[in-house]
Parts: structure tokens; sequence; C-alpha cells
């Protein structure tokens, strides 16, 4: 077991040479990778909600709008 607390024993001269390379190369090789970026979702879920909203909204107001009546002007209105 190597002492580390010695000054004249580094780190790098207590790790196999094999280890320290491998982990090198895995490190160079993770970071020429491109990185993976995962899209948000938080603006799909506000768009649905905000669409849900206006639909809760819209229905809301078709039920409880008055009914819609025509009336035709008759002549004697008309005269008046």
């Amino acid at each position: 077991m190597p002492d580390f607390e010695s000054p004249e024993t580094s780190f790098l001269e207590s790790v196999p040479y094999d280890r320290t390379f491998h982990d090198s190369l895995a490190y160079a090789r993770r970071m020429l990778q491109p990185r993976i970026v995962r899209e948000s979702a938080w603006p799909t879920l506000a768009a649905a909600a905000f669409f849900a909203v206006c639909a809760i909204g819209f229905a809301t107001a078709a039920v409880l709008a008055p009914p819609v009546t025509l009336t035709v002007p008759t002549r004697a209105a008309a005269d008046v």
C-alpha cells in the first residue's frame, strides 16, 4: 500500500501506468463525443394547459350565453 502522505511518493507514481492511460483515454473520448441535448417538455405542457383553459372558457361562455333570437322588422314597426 503506497503512502500518499510522504512527499517522495506522488499520486501518479502510485497508480499503475495502464490504468492512468486508459482512464485518460476514456476521458478524452467522452469529451470528444457530442453532448446529448434533451428538449424540455415545459413549453409543450404550458401550451397544452393554455389551450385547455381557453377551451373551458369558451365552452362556459357558450353554455351561459343567452340564446340568439332573430327578430325580423315588420312593416308596422318601420312606419313608426
